[in-house]
């Protein structure tokens, strides 16, 4: 029966027996690891306000969890974290991660990159230089999972699309044993802890972040690394602009920088004097303009008085001129006459119209009839046509 995870102190790690390996294979010795951790943190503004450390029964893979003063979410602080094997069984990691405050779970970023490093040639030296690059980005880190976590919470899932996310984990990405995915079931239907944000992405993944837990050391980053990724990608997590989170959270402040309200007030001035131009200089064209074109400005009773002189003007106008053209009266004797007479006209031109263009006096009859020179046939089709129409199966010939 495989022995239990438990708890140790610092002091436990430290006293564990280091590996006799052979040449190729370099030691980095749990204590080392503490210490290139601390001096990283300390150096980088961080201060360590507990630890806790996890390891097989006889030390040889042990993780470790440092939770750091910094951050002002209410709900997750940052932590740093790694694990490291004596028996060849695992590479080092570290990296920057969060915990949750209220049940005390893990969160770690799935696109740390490369925060491995094999037990084999420079490795000491490289451990130095992976533990700087992480704590050297935890700001950002910190940042994009503060981000997420907001994210999560604004997605909401109910129990089969739940059930599906933990399938994904349990079969394809396997970062869960069976006892952890029957963990996770419980949770879904009987959770130990209220969540703020029920029924949310947010809760499922800390039911998920419990189960992990109770990782082996050797695979626990790993494990949170993986179920963040696959969380992150599956729903599209906006990214958070490195060059902004870096630039807000960790340039220094300047006493002699210009307060954010007096740059504020500054431009804002700055526009109402720009406004303030602009108003004269559209003054100004409107006066130029009002010289240009002799432009009197008249009231409303002016204009409609203005209007009505112009309408009698214009009358007056039409009638002297109908006075002056009186339109000659027509008797009905008359313009039965005029109507024959265009009759005639309009035979004659059509006669010699069709005599021009060599047509017979039957088509001409056919003309002035408008009566069309061509049948159309309209033969009825055939049952077995029609099927085939309505098939689509018809050939039409274009011929």
């Amino acid at each position: 029966m495989p022995r239990k995870i438990k708890s140790y102190g610092r002091a436990d790690l430290i006293g564990v027996a280091l590996p006799n390996h052979a040449d190729s294979y370099t030691v980095i010795s749990h204590e080392s690891i503490m210490d290139l951790s601390n001096t990283a943190l300390k150096d980088a503004g961080f201060t360590i306000t507990s630890e806790s450390y996890r390891a097989t029964h006889d030390g040889n893979i042990a993780s470790a969890i440092y939770t750091l003063n910094f951050g002002d979410d209410p709900e997750l602080s940052m932590m740093f974290a790694w694990s490291n094997s004596y028996n060849k069984q695992m590479r080092f990691k570290c990296g920057i991660g969060a915990i949750h405050k209220l049940n005390n779970t893990s969160l770690v970023c799935g696109d740390m990159g490369s925060w491995a490093r094999k037990h084999t040639g420079s490795a000491d030296t490289e451990t130095k230089k992976t533990i700087e690059e992480q704590v050297k980005l935890a700001k950002l880190y910190y940042t994009q999972l503060v981000s997420d976590k907001e994210a999560m919470k604004n997605i909401n899932l109910d129990t089969r699309k739940q059930a599906q996310l933990l399938g994904m984990l349990f079969a394809e990405h396997d970062i869960l044993t069976t006892e952890q995915a029957s963990m996770i079931k419980q949770q879904m239907f009987r959770a130990t802890y209220k969540s703020t944000h029920p029924g949310s992405l947010w809760e499922f993944y800390n039911f998920v972040t419990l189960a992990l837990q109770q990782s082996h050391p050797k695979t626990w980053m790993e494990d949170q690394r993986v179920l963040h990724w696959f969380i992150s990608d599956t729903f599209k997590f906006n990214k958070v602009d490195a060059d902004t989170a870096i630039e807000v959270l960790t340039e220094p402040v300047d006493p002699d920088q210009v307060d954010l309200e007096d740059m504020i007030a500054d431009v804002e001035a700055e526009n109402a004097a720009d406004a303030e131009m602009q108003e004269m200089k559209t003054k100004e064209i409107i006066e130029e303009r009002e010289e240009d074109d002799e432009y009197t400005e008249v009231s409303y009773e002016e204009a409609a008085e203005h209007i009505a002189n112009q309408i009698k003007e214009d009358e007056a106008a039409v009638a002297e001129v109908c006075d002056d053209n009186p339109i000659p009266e027509v008797t009905d004797a008359e313009a039965e006459e005029l109507i024959r007479g265009q009759e005639a006209i309009d035979q004659q031109k059509a006669q010699e119209h069709a005599a021009d263009n060599s047509v017979s006096d039957e088509n001409v009859d056919i003309v002035m009839k408008g009566e069309p020179d061509f049948d159309l046939d309209f033969a009825e089709v055939a049952e077995d046509d029609e099927d085939d129409f309505e098939s689509g199966d018809v050939d039409f010939d274009f011929a």
